[in-house]
């Protein structure tokens, strides 16, 4: 269970991911990856895609953009690479061909990564980036602020289904623009962009375009971080509360003061400052380029505390009512309902957000519910053993404990002996009872007639052992007549034994036999028999 105290425009951003936060609007052929990547051009010739983001930002504010960027896999045949760019005009700018998505665009800054050779464009046979400006990618037309230069330092192609890392950073006091790619600093232009380029106003929208000709390759761009979407927000929480400190982008993130963090070094350390804290954080990119964010932290006001209930189980079947308390006026759980109460019926993680205006406050707090089975005993159908058998009886419910009729508490019951034999299998959701009944019976029982008549009545016509099922092999049995000649011999299935008083299909005199049998019981005993049977008329 985790606490969360925090002002409820500050709770809002935090409830979704902060790059889709606030909507970039997509053009052409771009479209959402997932909430930070966004592919905007397929593999096809001749169609563009660009994202723009609906709010402005001030280029009289220094900022950070850290991305992955992708140009394709084709190369010799590939085109014709991205734009990250600036720009007051429109949110819905792009265009197909060479321009990649961002000619004409006036005014403008664009970050300009080509994989196409464009000989009348004055490009470079390598894959390049440039800084250009007023959407002019044309390196003759004195546009160009700086390069165009090889994109990656070590190849010249960056057409290789590999995403690459592309750091953009404007430091506005120094007026100074720098790019990275692939780890390395390729582009630096220091000026004054806002009055030369954009004539003094500093609000821009920004962006990525793509564009293809007769030529395609895939395009896409995740965001690792941005200033303007993740920087930290100063916020006031009430005394004794917890607020989760949220950043990303980096490899590693180090958090100073450490006083009141869970932990330093994460990207969301919880903090539960007792007074007014200003925490920063350096957060070192997969580049290992640092960057900084700072918060502060106010503490005021009264305390807001929302204990739903720690983490437990959810029996199936069953209804769990989670309460919010009674010390808010507006409720709002992370399953759409706005009360205090919440029944339950499915296991998963549950949050709820309550605020209070007087003074204005927000407990966050979430609970986790995991499943639990109602309890099964199950023993079988009543069941008759042979004498001297036993039989075991297994549980193995999980999770449970166990109770047998004869007081153990243990996975396994032997019985030896008649009886009616119950388990009782309990967990945290309740207790199931289970009886089965065990008789006993002789299973060694076999009869052979002392006499027989083979003359066809249908009574009593041949001889042979009757067990009612209790023989389940014949291993010999053998008939001799009273001078010890063999007359009859048997191997098999007793079910299918008989003597018909003949010796090779000529009928015997009648008389008295003598029998010899070696017979196997149901219950594995073997044991051997003998006698006399008399033939008659």
């Amino acid at each position: 269970m985790r606490l969360y105290i925090l002002p409820l425009l500050v709770c809002m951003m935090l409830a979704v991911p902060a790059v889709a936060q606030r909507q970039f609007i997509l053009n052409g052929q771009a479209r959402i990856i997932n909430d930070s990547c966004y592919q905007l051009t397929p593999e096809t010739n001749f169609v563009a895609g660009s994202i723009w983001n609906s709010d402005k930002i001030s280029l009289l504010q220094s900022f950070d953009v850290v991305a992955r960027v992708y140009l394709g896999c084709k190369d010799g045949n590939g085109a014709d690479g991205m734009v990250f760019g600036f720009q007051p005009v429109s949110t819905s700018i792009g265009t197909a061909g060479g321009g990649i998505g961002f000619a004409n665009i006036v005014p403008s800054i664009g970050i300009e990564i080509d994989t196409h050779y464009n000989s009348d464009f004055g490009d470079p046979t390598y894959d390049h980036i440039a800084i250009t400006r007023n959407g002019n990618v044309n390196h003759n037309s004195g546009n160009t602020l700086a390069g165009p230069v090889q994109a990656k330092a070590t190849s010249s192609d960056i057409e290789d289904c590999k995403y690459y890392d592309l750091r953009v950073s404007w430091n506005a006091p120094l007026k100074r623009l720098q790019v990275y790619f692939d780890c390395v600093l390729r582009l630096t232009y220091t000026g004054d962009i806002v009055n030369q380029v954009f004539g003094g106003d500093p609000w821009v929208f920004w962006g990525f375009t793509a564009a293809t000709g007769g030529l395609n390759n895939v395009h896409q761009v995740c965001f690792e971080y941005t200033s303007f979407l993740d920087q930290l927000e100063d916020v006031t929480i009430c005394p004794g509360a917890h607020y989760p400190l949220r950043i990303r982008g980096g490899a590693s993130y180090r958090w100073s003061p450490e006083t009141g963090l869970s932990n330093p070094n994460i990207a969301n350390p919880i903090a539960s400052p007792e007074s007014t804290t200003t925490y920063t954080v350096e957060v070192l990119d997969a580049c290992n380029r640092p960057f900084y964010d700072s918060i502060t932290i106010t503490v005021s006001g009264d305390s807001l505390l929302v204990n739903l209930q720690a983490d437990s189980i959810l029996c199936e079947g069953t209804t769990q009512n989670l309460d919010a308390g009674a010390s808010g006026d507006r409720y709002s759980w992370s399953t759409g309902e706005q009360t205090r109460f919440l029944p339950v019926t499915q296991p998963g993680t549950y949050e709820v957000t309550v605020s209070w205006n007087n003074p204005f406050c927000i407990s966050v707090d979430e609970v986790t519910l995991v499943s639990k089975p109602q309890p099964q005993a199950s023993l079988g159908r009543d069941t008759t053993l042979c004498e001297g058998q036993s039989i075991r009886y297994l549980a193995s419910f999980p999770e449970a404990t166990y109770l047998w009729s004869d007081g153990s508490a243990a996975d396994t019951l032997w019985v030896r002996a008649p009886g009616v034999y119950t388990l009782a299998v309990s967990n945290d959701c309740g207790t199931a009872i289970d009886g089965v009944r065990v008789d006993y019976e002789n299973c060694r029982e076999v009869y052979f007639p002392n006499a027989f008549s083979p003359n066809d009545d249908g009574i009593n016509d041949t001889f042979g052992p009757l067990h009612g099922g209790d023989v389940s092999e014949v291993h010999l049995l053998r008939v001799f007549d009273r001078w010890g000649g063999l007359v009859f011999e048997w191997k098999g299935d007793s079910d299918r034994l008989a003597w018909d008083g003949r010796l090779k299909n000529k009928p015997l005199p009648q008389g008295v036999y003598v029998f010899w049998a070696d017979l196997t019981f149901r219950d594995g005993h073997r044991a051997a028999f003998s006698g006399e049977v008399t033939l008659l008329e």
